[in-house]
């Protein structure tokens, strides 16, 4: 469990937890930045919500898996590294720390 004073001065809460279902995902704005949360196996993973290849939002893709589709040109991309899994881009997501507390996600 995280401390809940470092959450409140380093996180942001994005949604309750019950909104985001196994093999499923939200997206969001953290700071005006968009990102996508997802949850794999009962862990939460957090990357950016738009593709690094043709800046498509992710929220359109498909999630098989820990593998997340872009719905433009098909980019496959790792949600727990942000690694790039299939081209057409070599350029991996952005990650975030995401946890899970009282109820609610936290982005940092």
């Amino acid at each position: 469990m995280v401390d809940n004073q470092k959450i409140g001065e380093e996180f942001v809460a994005v949604a309750d937890s019950q909104s985001l279902s196994e093999g499923g995902f939200i997206s969001c704005l953290v700071r005006k930045e968009p990102v996508l949360i997802t949850r794999v196996k009962e862990k939460l993973y957090a990357v950016s919500g738009v593709c690094s290849h043709a800046y498509s939002e992710l929220s359109d893709g498909e999630l098989e898996g820990e593998r997340l589709y872009c719905s433009l040109h098909f980019a496959c991309f790792d949600v727990r590294t942000g690694q790039v899994l299939e081209g057409p881009t070599d350029k991996p997501l952005k990650t975030f720390e995401v946890v899970e507390s009282e109820g609610r996600i936290w982005i940092r």
